[in-house]
């Protein structure tokens, strides 16, 4: 006997398969909404994008395949990868995780292996190669992974390389490559500190990067930072993108001074200051060198005992986390910490307790410049970790 099925069973039917159909639609975007008991609230709520935002927890950046300038200019700095500093991140990301780190950041200057002018094809595909790796051991290592274009001006010296047609065909490729992964764990930084740029053609280069990537990677978190090298003030004074997938970055090298006295690629004048403490102590007079006198370097001496105050620090970090509330988005901190050139052991662990603690109270995710290098996290003339990270 053939069972009448009724009409209603196959509204309700269909009803159920687009609201399953809608939801997975909105997971896709990143404003899918789960509980949270954060702040104390039973009925706050977070997005997917917020989720993997908080996620990032506590991490490093793992610096190398950034290092354009140990090539050669003639070639695009296109030889500056060494096979064999490539193996040591293998036992590097496995030490990342053994300290307690969650999130991996990669800076890759992809610029220095694409020809400069259209057509556009790979120079090299070695750094690639060597980015397979890094990701792949990164997460055997259970770490997210943020990969992160960086440099894509090289020394500056050609103006063409940040063309938005040229950075747009390296996410093309990059995007393809990487599309397979896990969206919950592997990120897509677009451009590492946007400098010399208006914030209206920033906007609208960003615009731009985030549709031709979102068109290849439908469903992971990218993330995007704004003009004046990703500065927290200029976060603060833009709004966000209309893509709802988005993670927010900003830097954070406060007190400025402190962490890039001696830094010869900085501002005019930072190369000669030396003997900053951390905080400020009026028992240790600060020298003004005369290449910093009436600079901006030199201003930032005479307003160190200010910029130095933990409150200082934290009421900066709170507003940033404010503008993250105000406009319903999630944010990171990419890139924290102090070149070990001048600045001491003791000075740089009250620096980077500091931050830590503002960071884990107002539920910022981060990650510190960098495992080894000039910023490195070691002590002095050792390979072990410091003991306040």
């Amino acid at each position: 006997m053939r069972r009448r099925t009724s009409k209603r069973y196959f509204t309700l039917t269909f009803v159920t398969f687009c609201l399953l159909l809608q939801q997975s639609t909105a997971f896709a975007r990143g404003d899918v909404r789960a509980e949270s008991r954060e702040s104390g609230s039973e009925n706050a709520i977070e997005t997917l994008v917020q989720r993997r935002a908080k996620n990032l927890g506590t991490g490093m950046n793992l610096t190398f395949l950034d290092h354009h300038w140990k090539g050669a200019k003639e070639n695009g700095f296109s030889d500056f990868l060494d096979s064999i500093d490539v193996q040591k991140r293998k036992d590097m990301l496995r030490e990342i995780a053994r300290a307690g780190y969650e999130t991996v950041r990669i800076p890759v200057c992809f610029s220095a292996w694409v020809n400069n002018k259209a057509p556009y094809s790979w120079r090299s595909k070695a750094g690639l190669e060597a980015l397979d790796k890094t990701v792949k051991w990164a997460r055997e290592n259970d770490l997210n992974v943020i990969i992160d274009q960086h440099h894509p001006e090289l020394d500056g010296s050609i103006e063409s390389l940040t063309d938005i047609e040229r950075i747009e065909w390296i996410w093309k490729q990059v995007a393809e490559r990487y599309k397979d992964t896990d969206p919950d764990r592997v990120y897509f930084e677009l451009w590492n500190e946007p400098h010399d740029i208006e914030a209206k053609a920033w906007r609208k280069k960003a615009a731009r990067l985030i549709t031709k990537v979102r068109s290849i990677v439908p469903s992971h978190s990218l993330i995007v930072g704004f003009h004046d090298w990703n500065g927290r003030q200029a976060m603060i004074d833009s709004k966000p993108f209309s893509d709802k997938n988005l993670i927010y970055t900003f830097h954070f090298y406060d007190p400025f001074v402190f962490t890039h006295q001696g830094a010869s690629w900085s501002a005019e004048g930072l190369p000669d200051i030396s003997g900053v403490p951390f905080p400020y102590d009026k028992a240790k007079k600060i020298n003004i060198p005369d290449s910093a006198k009436g600079k901006w370097a030199g201003g930032l001496i005479q307003n160190y005992e200010r910029d130095s105050s933990s409150k200082k620090i934290y009421a900066d970090l709170r507003a940033a986390k404010e503008w993250s509330v105000t406009n319903g988005v999630p944010i990171y901190v990419g890139e924290f910490g102090s070149y070990t050139k001048y600045a001491d052991q003791e000075s740089r662990c009250r620096h980077f307790t500091v931050l830590y603690n503002a960071f884990r109270k107002l539920g910022l995710p981060n990650a510190a410049w960098e495992w080894d290098g000039g910023f490195n996290m070691f002590k002095n003339g050792s390979g072990e970790i410091l003991p306040c990270v």
